[in-house]
């Protein structure tokens, strides 16, 4: 009887309920499965890296990383301004017009990526990457060659990760999932592989991460475009610009969000390495992954729902909204339990993982705790506002954080708060900037908003 009860339980669970909120239900539990593999994978390849080359030349590759990923936002938002766009055209099922956004993004972001790698290319040879760096271990010229290396592949999938946006626009959040999550496997095979099969080397590592995820999104392109999203595969017949330009203006705005957030986040790899050295970008980065364990879990709950949010908004389904939100609140006090807990765990956990070889200090575990329970309250009410693309004031205030970012973090640090002198300035950030948010989709939701509450 209790197997008949649970078999219910779990088809009701699936079957019964509004068709977006079935979607979505559907959608989250295959991402779970795959993020949380993907997840496992990445706590594997770390000490895999770590015995491969070591703290500090891990430290580099971070480095490096985050570097190359700031030019993610030169695509001016146009990935964020697809989905909206896309996601509003097929709730009204214009298929013509979803083909000419495809086709035309597609058209401008080749473009971009070829000026960018050029570009990079002339500049980078200029550069003095050890002092970028802050590291002699490593040669410039060797340097040089990992950085270009991995910004080519990293272009190849500037362009490519544009399959990710009109997946995420049709709802089809699980397969965007399970290609990400082939993308980690590759990368952890590839892994086990060079350890058992190589000395040490920065440049193959480097080449492993760069690379993988462009591999993976090239052949999905080709097996998407060729099979289930073949009406909707980009042409230069279907390229049209002066069409294309509300999801151009919408792009610039999302565009000129991405980049004061970018600010705000990415760059605190460089201020560590900056002022701590590259060791200890290890540190804060193994860190960043533990306690982001569970914003990581509720970001796979939260994502189905934003193209949901689009539709809904689009077809003024505000009731069905408001029930979402609230149900999507207890999960996030869920979450914020479970962080708490992990805080009284996370000295064990590092010794099981990565033994004695880090050593992470309890301030930055707990100023990351606070800052992830707020960053997730944050990250919902951001969700639904960018899924309606009603951003203006989230620019102003992430302008704002911008401007203070930096001073402030220096601030924290000579006041002697260590690496959490970074996380400090982050969660002070995310408490004002969540209140001001939420107030936003109390007016939209309730039909109240005005002026730039409405923008």
């Amino acid at each position: 009887m209790a197997q008949i009860i649970n078999f219910n339980f779990v088809r009701n669970f699936f079957l019964k309920g509004h068709e977006r909120t079935i979607r979505a239900k559907k959608n989250i539990t295959v991402s779970f499965l795959c993020r949380g593999l993907s997840i496992v994978i990445s706590f594997l390849i770390i000490p895999l890296t770590l015995g491969y080359v070591g703290k500090v030349e891990y430290g580099i590759w971070m480095t490096i990383s985050s570097i190359i990923q700031w030019f993610a936002f030169f695509d001016i938002g146009l990935g964020n301004g697809l989905r909206t766009k896309l996601a509003e055209a097929l709730a009204l099922n214009d298929k013509h017009t979803a083909r000419v956004y495809i086709s035309s993004v597609f058209a401008i972001i080749t473009v971009i990526a070829t000026f960018m790698f050029i570009g990079f290319f002339i500049g980078g040879y200029f550069i003095s990457w050890n002092i970028v760096l802050n590291t002699s271990l490593v040669t410039n010229y060797e340097l040089f060659k990992i950085v270009i290396t991995v910004f080519f592949f990293f272009c190849m999938g500037f362009v490519l990760s544009l399959v990710s946006s009109i997946l995420q626009a049709m709802q089809k959040y699980a397969l965007n999932d399970i290609i990400g999550l082939i993308a980690q496997l590759l990368g952890l095979v590839a892994i086990f592989i060079l350890v058992k099969t190589t000395k040490s080397s920065l440049f193959y590592l480097c080449l492993i991460y760069g690379c993988k995820s462009a591999i993976v999104l090239f052949f999905a392109s080709i097996i998407l475009f060729l099979g289930s999203l073949k009406k909707y595969r980009p042409t230069i017949k279907y390229i049209n610009i002066k069409k294309a330009l509300p999801l151009i203006s919408l792009g610039v705005k999302f565009f000129i969000a991405q980049l004061f957030y970018l600010i705000v986040t990415q760059t605190a790899v460089i201020l560590v390495v900056q002022f701590f050295g590259p060791e200890e970008v290890t540190v804060y980065n193994l860190a960043v992954r533990y306690m982001s364990m569970t914003a990581m879990g509720y970001l796979m709950i939260l994502t189905p729902f934003l193209s949901a949010f689009t539709e809904a908004y689009t077809k003024g389904e505000f009731e069905w909204i408001k029930v979402t939100i609230r149900r999507i609140n207890w999960i996030w006090a869920a979450a914020s339990t479970i962080t708490i807990f992990m805080v009284f765990f996370y000295s064990l956990f590092f010794k099981l993982w990565v033994g004695n070889a880090i050593t992470v200090p309890l301030s930055l575990i707990v100023a990351l705790a606070i800052s992830s329970i707020i960053g997730m309250l944050n990250g919902t009410y951001g969700l639904f506002l960018n899924g309606i693309g009603k951003i203006h004031i989230q620019l102003y205030i992430l302008g704002f954080q911008a401007l203070l970012y930096f001073p402030l973090s220096y601030f924290f640090y000579k006041l002697g708060f260590g690496l959490a002198s970074i996380v400090v300035v982050q969660i002070i950030f995310n408490f004002f900037g969540t209140y001001i948010i939420y107030s936003q989709y109390k007016k939209i939701v309730n039909q109240k908003a005005k002026g730039i509450w409405i923008k």
